[in-house]
């Protein structure tokens, strides 16, 4: 694996990114640069020398960032100054939640996913690791303290490049019959529902974006959001 997908210069990350004709084409060239099709933890998921017992283990962690991801997305809300944009992202945040449902709630549905894994009650009952922990602390702090459009950008990429994350993961557990049909739909769903999240999060990205003053601290909150998305793959 290259060295710069792990550690990218930040020179060709912030100049190079801020050159381009549109965001779109910023989150492209990450998601090429960042690309998790060879990470790491996807081609060790991939590999036939992996079961399902060692799978479930490094998925059990990742249950705490997503039930922690609502409260950045809730950061970038409160940093968002209208009324109209803020809509779509609240739609975001109540879906998370499961509309006030909680047996609907992402929270929910990855314990149940877990469940069909075969995750058991004190497998459920481990705290929260550093890796996550690092990475809730880092995407919340980030979205506190700086613009709704630069955390949108952060948020936008995360959601970008988990759908197809989302789709791999899908795909190997029905492959490999890790999970019983119908027993569990957090990662089909998302396959689908991220790719809303994140045209949502880029909409609001985008007004940052196209001020020539604050384009440079969007495409830092889009570079940032991949390189913290793919350290915490990495030390799943």
């Amino acid at each position: 694996m290259a060295h710069s997908r792990i550690s990218p210069y930040p020179k060709l990350i912030l100049d190079d990114l801020c050159q381009l004709p549109s965001l779109q084409a910023a989150v492209l060239r990450v998601s090429e640069f960042y690309d998790f099709h060879s990470h790491p933890y996807i081609l060790w998921m991939k590999d036939p020398m992996t079961d399902r017992e060692a799978f479930r283990r490094s998925q059990i962690p990742f249950r705490f960032a997503v039930e922690s991801f609502s409260q950045p997305l809730a950061a970038v809300l409160a940093r968002t100054a209208t009324l109209e944009t803020r809509l779509p992202l609240l739609a975001n945040i109540t879906e998370e939640h499961g509309h006030g449902d909680r047996w609907r709630s992402h929270k929910y549905t990855f314990l149940q996913y877990l469940r069909a894994l075969g995750a058991t009650d004190r497998e459920l009952e481990s705290p929260c690791t550093m890796a996550v922990l690092a990475f809730n602390q880092s995407i919340l702090t980030y979205c506190l303290m700086q613009s709704g459009e630069s955390g949108a950008a952060m948020l936008g990429a995360i959601e970008y490049l988990y759908v197809d994350i989302s789709a791999a993961i899908a795909k190997t557990l029905h492959q490999r019959g890790w999970t019983a049909v119908g027993s569990q739909s957090h990662y089909a769903v998302h396959e689908k529902l991220d790719t809303e999240h994140a045209r949502d999060l880029l909409q609001i990205a985008e007004m940052g974006w196209m001020n020539p003053c604050s384009r440079p601290q969007v495409v830092q909150g889009l570079a940032l959001g991949a390189h913290y998305f793919w350290s915490l793959y990495r030390d799943l």
